[in-house]
């Protein structure tokens, strides 16, 4: 019951922080704090956007919490999660507010830690190499931020808000940094390899925390961006969200569908952050926030209910024994589409229609491309496990419940209404006017990659086996970092337990040893004598 007490906490937390960004937007006011603690400076900083971003976090946090409690129920360890997914959320919160290095570590650090655990909760062999995946490939970011961290600390400030234009090593490695938090090409790979943590962890990880932790970094860092920087988050964003759409296309897995979705999207927003329009970036983080974090609530429901089948060949028919979730499941793949006037229409169409005023021909294709693949694999998945008639007979062992309804109609009319009332709140006028041709670009996209995802399988292509395996993109990241754990395992064994061992403290114990046997003689009454005569003799000599 304690945490329906949570729960409720972090819904009016949410309920307290919107209105205060209103106010915080309209006066074009922030407030910047100092916190002491062991001898450290912190320094928290309150501005509309990370007061928006904190309503955002606690409100799909106590959404998601209450979601684990019907989600989770008989888990032997259900305490330790609920325990460890608080710990997250509060680290993403801690993030969010901070302005200094050392307060931005820690925020940092924390997420990668509960993340490891949250990933490795199921502890077996698949969860265990997920999660070492996942922690390496963060750990690439931690020791960049690390290193950012000591060049700023020798000019004189630990406050990345306000680095000078000539701190540009510092503003690459922080970028770097973003990059492999919100799983860029080419540390792509764990990402859907995250899918081994519950699916409200999930929910959690590709809506508003973890993976959005290096978007809203380079947000902040917006106004150091170079041209060289844009260069970078114009062609890895293009990239990445172009080769997730493709992989896409020939996966079953409902869960790394839409993993593969939030990977997509991450490409769009450090796309928009290359074009130079940070504000329709996080505009996009936050419509994407609400109906992912739906899509992977919804998904939950119905793997939960069909015994813990994935497959979507094997989820036909699903309308009929789980009505509501099936619809909100619909609604949410809608709106990631960008149909029109649903939440993910007036962030994508923005920046897609920002591109094509662009002179960048080959990374707005590539983006063009991208929201082609994705009503693709949006209608794909929408008419295979949810409207397609039963192929292979699936029990669902439990219908639908009033626990886990309540936090998906509060989401689903977010991803309703959430792309508007962003977008009447805080751009207002400032509108993309673009000729009819350019709207009917995206309009024939739509419908092209719904008709696609309707009447076409493209999962039995050749090439496809290749593309599942995401290029074999996994494989390589592993053989990229095992053989520097297997190096670790060598220097800890020749070196720890080596000669560092020899020459530290063994060497420390025999050379204490024999000072210590040296007193032992010289304390010998016979030693003392024979010392008092061969002094006494020199005296006389």
């Amino acid at each position: 019951m304690s945490y329906w007490i949570y729960s409720n906490f972090l819904f009016f937390f949410s309920l307290l922080t919107l209105p205060s960004s209103f106010y915080f937007f309209l006066n074009d006011s922030a407030i910047w704090m100092n916190w002491s603690f062991l001898g450290l400076t912190f320094q928290l900083y309150l501005d509309w956007m990370s007061l928006s971003f904190l309503f955002l976090v606690s409100f799909i946090s106590s959404q998601v919490v209450k979601y684990s409690i019907y989600y989770m129920e008989g888990e032997v360890y259900f305490y330790r999660f609920m325990h460890l997914l608080l710990l997250f959320v509060l680290s993403m919160m801690f993030l969010i507010v901070s302005s200094d290095g050392l307060s931005l570590l820690l925020g940092w650090d924390g997420l990668g830690i509960t993340s490891y655990c949250l990933i490795m909760f199921y502890m077996n062999p698949k969860s265990s190499s997920s999660a070492m995946v996942t922690a390496l490939s963060n750990r690439v970011g931690d020791i960049l931020i690390l290193w950012a961290l000591g060049m700023s600390y020798f000019l004189g400030s630990w406050d990345y808000l306000y680095l000078g234009l000539e701190a540009g090593l510092i503003f690459m490695f922080l970028l770097l940094a973003s990059l492999t938090k919100s799983a860029q090409l080419p540390f792509s790979a764990w990402l859907p390899a995250a899918m081994a943590a519950p699916t409200p962890v999930s929910s959690l990880v590709h809506s508003s925390t973890l993976v959005t932790a290096g978007v809203f970094l380079m947000i902040r860092l917006s106004p150091l961006i170079t041209i060289q920087g844009s260069n970078i988050l114009l062609f890895l964003g293009s990239l990445t969200a172009f080769f997730s759409g493709l992989v896409a296309l020939g996966e079953f897995d409902f869960k790394r569908v839409i993993a593969l979705s939030t990977l997509s999207q991450l490409g769009v927003m450090m796309f928009s952050l290359g074009l130079g329009m940070p504000i329709l970036c996080y505009f996009h983080l936050f419509t994407h926030a609400l109906f992912k974090a739906l899509l992977f609530m919804c998904s939950g429901v119905i793997i939960h209910a069909s015994a813990g089948v994935q497959d979507i060949r094997r989820l036909g028919g699903v309308l009929s024994f789980l009505p509501y979730s099936s619809f909100i499941l619909g609604a949410a793949s809608c709106s990631l589409m960008g149909f029109p006037f649903l939440a993910g229409f007036f962030s994508k169409d923005l920046i897609i229609e920002f591109s094509e005023m662009s002179f960048l021909l080959f990374p707005s294709v590539m983006i063009l491309v991208a929201a082609l693949f994705t009503c693709y694999y949006s209608f794909r998945l929408v008419k295979i496990s949810i409207s397609t008639p039963v192929h292979n007979l699936v029990l669902f062992t439990k219908g639908e419940s009033g626990t886990y309804i309540t936090p998906l109609l509060l989401l689903y009319w977010g991803a309703l209404l959430g792309g508007y009332s962003f977008y009447w709140a805080y751009l207002g006028e400032d509108t993309v006017l673009v000729s009819m041709g350019e709207k009917l670009v995206l309009i024939s996209l739509l419908i092209l990659g719904s008709y696609g995802g309707l009447f076409l399988d493209l999962g039995n292509f050749f090439f496809f086996n290749f593309l599942s395996s995401m290029g074999f993109l996994p494989s390589l990241t592993g053989k990229l970092s095992f053989p520097f754990l297997f190096l670790g395992n060598t220097i800890y064994a020749k070196g720890d337990q080596g000669w560092v061992e020899y020459l530290g403290p063994e060497l420390a114990t025999s050379s204490s040893t024999m000072m210590s046997s040296m007193s032992n003689i010289f304390s010998e009454s016979s030693f003392k004598i024979i010392l008092l005569a061969s002094y006494l003799s020199l005296m006389l000599i």
